[in-house]
């Protein structure tokens, strides 16, 4: 905001609009907080940009004439207008700064739908910033969402069907013992500048995933990969895999490609910007399926107090045909949790029960200073999932480890909430005068293999659907799994997903996580409550358990 803008919401502040006030220069120059001589300046200003009517009068004691003809909140919306129309959202971020009043105003007014110049476009504010769209790393749940609006695979997972589809693939067959399949791929597929998408290059990104680290077990069935025609893939695998099309659809098999330096996207929308700030999506004019109702997606990165992790106002149109919102609420399918390291200080039986009888949701909620609006949002967990109850009650004659020469090293991620967990539960430790120490990591540093040991794994997780894709997707890019033990190989629970049915597969996972529940390695702790407001004017076939829409499905009534 700049010096002549703060003058002029003093003066609003002390006179209003719509009336005519005779003031001396100096009474001006007062409320401004500036010498008579920038006060003219200010004023000569102001009337040129037809904030005000200033009829100056000449003399010792003469009162000069103002009229103020708009408010601060007009100036406001019509500087941000500008800005948004130019799509120059950096600047909108340098004149809003830190203000955390105009941040509000500008949730409330400019974000939403906006239905201008035959384009519809969707604003969105968000309260942390995005990390790149990189399929083959490790993503948290905003950016896997985004990732399936940007990028294609050979398959996909349909919520409504509830089965996989064809996306890129036009179909495939297998041989009878599931071990040859052959994809031919639609003709119509391009990359998002308009590149022909052939066997060769899904080839390429096939084979990328399946070197990637985190997500290589996920393809060691597979022996080999072969594009023996322009449209038609070869997929050979060492074993029986009856539910390759599901693996096909999970997030590492994306297809794309960098030209220079920037990601050629396959989906509906490409990324025409992305910044610490802001996000940009453009609809694709090659996409190979029907065109999206949404022409462009900007996701601004701010807090104002409306907006956190578990409250998003989505679609929220500057004129809306509804005045009352849709609002929803759903149990997110995940939670938050604690894993306790095989080779920690909580490792042994004893261990492991001590800080099962610790870790009281309730208490630990006690000993952070988080919001009063996750009284409601947070309900506590029994379980990884909320249909799960794993976790066992442990009571009375419980002792605290008395051999802890080294303080407890408690790592996390970078998330307000985590963080305020983090330091919950060393205050808890205290309690029993065990010393710890608090790690916090970026996401992408604390979801690697190669992690620095810790005693205490404090992390969170949500899947996108309940469907064999987004289990493997959650499975393999956890990278605090490894930190279990041996004997609970994580990769032994794979060939069972992916050789039977989804009740089968369903039922496995859940007989996993009861397990080392059971056995408290894993500690569940929170689930979160998600709120949703849309307006009642703007329709979608499916929400994801994020309360995102599928941007290629939204569409205007």
């Amino acid at each position: 905001m700049s010096t002549f803008e703060a003058h002029f919401r003093r003066l609003h502040a002390r006179y209003g609009t719509g009336q005519t006030h005779e003031l001396q220069m100096q009474e001006i120059a007062i409320i401004f907080g500036c010498s008579v001589r920038n006060c003219r300046i200010a004023l000569k200003k102001m009337h040129q940009e037809k904030w005000l009517d200033w009829q100056p009068q000449r003399g010792r004691g003469r009162r000069s004439r103002i009229h103020l003809l708009t408010s601060p909140e007009k100036l406001f919306s019509q500087n941000v207008n500008k800005l948004l129309e130019k799509q120059d959202y950096g600047n909108v971020l340098r004149f809003i700064g830190n203000d955390k009043y105009l941040l509000d105003r500008l949730s409330l007014w400019r974000f939403g739908v906006q239905d201008k110049s035959s384009e519809k476009r969707v604003r969105i504010p968000y309260y942390r910033t995005l990390e790149p769209l990189n399929p083959l790393v490790p993503l948290r749940r905003t950016e896997r969402h985004l990732l399936r609006q940007c990028l294609s695979g050979l398959t996909r997972y349909d919520a409504v069907q509830g089965k996989i589809v064809p996306d890129i693939a036009h179909y495939w067959t297998h041989n009878d013992d599931f071990t040859r399949w052959e994809f031919w791929l639609k003709s119509t597929a391009r990359f998002a500048d308009g590149d022909e998408l052939n066997a060769s290059a899904v080839q390429r990104c096939l084979l990328a995933a399946s070197q990637s680290p985190q997500f290589a077990p996920l393809f060691s069935p597979l022996k080999s990969i072969t594009a023996d025609a322009p449209w038609h893939l070869v997929i050979e695998t060492h074993h029986p895999i009856r539910r390759l099309d599901s693996l096909l659809a999970t997030q590492p098999t994306m297809l794309f490609d960098y030209h220079h330096g920037k990601i050629r996207c396959t989906g509906a929308f490409h990324i025409q910007e992305h910044s610490d700030n802001f996000m940009v999506l453009r609809r694709n004019e090659h996409w190979h399926q029907a065109r999206p109702g949404l022409d462009e997606i900007t996701i601004f990165t701010w807090a104002p107090e409306h907006i956190s992790m578990s409250f998003i106002p989505l679609l929220l149109g500057e004129k809306a045909q509804d005045d009352r919102p849709l609002n929803e609420r759903g149990l997110e399918q995940g939670c938050c949790f604690v894993l306790l390291d095989h080779e920690g200080a909580f490792a042994d039986d004893a261990g492991r029960r001590f800080i099962n009888y610790l870790l009281q949701p309730i208490e630990l909620l006690n000993q952070t200073q988080l919001p009063d609006e996750y009284a409601r949002i947070l309900s506590v967990a029994q379980g990884m999932l909320p249909q799960w109850n794993h976790r066992p009650v442990d009571f009375g004659g419980i002792t605290a480890p008395f051999n802890l020469r080294q303080p407890v090293i408690i790592s996390t991620f970078q998330q307000p909430e985590l963080v305020e967990l983090a330091g919950a539960i060393s205050r808890l430790l205290a309690r029993w005068h065990i010393r710890s120490e608090i790690r916090v990591e970026a996401f992408e540093c604390f979801n690697t293999l190669t992690q620095r040991p810790a005693d205490i794994w404090l992390s969170n997780f949500m899947l996108d659907t309940l469907s064999v894709p987004a289990f493997l997707e959650w499975l393999s890019s956890t990278a605090v799994f490894t930190r279990l033990p041996q004997r609970q190989n994580l990769n032994a629970l794979l060939p069972a997903i992916l050789n039977n049915s989804d009740e089968q597969a369903f039922s496995a996972i859940a007989a996993f996580f009861h397990e080392i529940t059971h056995q408290r390695y894993v500690i569940p702790l929170l689930h979160h409550w998600m709120e949703f407001a849309t307006e009642k004017s703007f329709t979608w076939r499916d929400l994801n358990t994020l309360g995102w829409p599928d941007f290629r499905q939204v569409w205007l009534e």
